[in-house]
């Protein structure tokens, strides 16, 4: 006989919706002054729908931080590996790292201020394995135009820094509602600096040999 599903059922359908219910409500009232009741509310989940999921509210909000960088780093490595060129491939990351964050300002805002919360303490090895699987499809990408001399060789620590230091700065702005550059704008210019930075010369090469 067929056992009747309970009502419990952790389908990742239902634990996104509390999860983008959760967000929703950090966002608007802070994570102190949320309460597990608001996210039930706002989800429409019942109280021990919710706890069935999600141990506390600590572990809910880190699952939010969680599924913020999940969500992007998929659409970093979707976009990146679209791209044969690496020019095309580097204006195609920061093309998506903009307009990720113009799209989820609310997400953006979360990932910025929470990294450090004490609720993030149990989330260490699934933060570092989501990084790790993350840097090794970027690394694999970059090591392929590094080797055919299309990209400088430099210290990997180096690449993160010159292509995301501008567009975290960027992003932080416009969050903050500081900046007046257009987000089309931006990625053009951006996009063109970092490429300046990156692109391997003739000199770069005779280095190589």
């Amino acid at each position: 006989m067929k056992k009747t599903k309970s009502k419990h059922s952790s389908s990742p359908g239902r634990k996104l919706k509390v999860i983008h219910a959760a967000l929703d409500c950090f966002s608007e009232k802070g994570f102190t002054s949320t309460s597990i009741s608001d996210v039930c509310a706002r989800s429409g989940m019942s109280v021990g729908s919710l706890y069935h999921h999600f141990k506390s509210k600590e572990q809910l909000a880190a699952a939010v931080y969680l599924e913020g960088i999940r969500d992007y780093q998929h659409g970093y490595i979707d976009a990146l590996e679209s791209k044969t060129l690496p020019r095309d491939g580097i204006i195609a990351i920061i093309h998506y790292h903009l307009h990720w964050v113009e799209k989820n300002p609310d997400w953006a805002r979360y990932l910025f201020q929470q990294r450090h919360a004490d609720f993030m303490g149990d989330t260490d090895d699934e933060f570092s394995r989501l990084n790790s699987d993350f840097f090794k499809g970027v690394s694999s990408w970059f090591r392929k135009h590094i080797e055919s001399g299309a990209i400088r060789r430099l210290p990997p620590d180096l690449y993160p820094s010159i292509m995301m230091g501008p567009c975290q700065e960027y992003s932080r702005m416009f969050l903050s509602g500081e900046n007046v550059t257009p987000i089309n704008q931006a990625v053009d210019a951006i996009s063109d600096a970092v490429w300046r930075a990156l692109a391997a010369t003739a000199d770069d090469n005779k280095k190589e040999r």
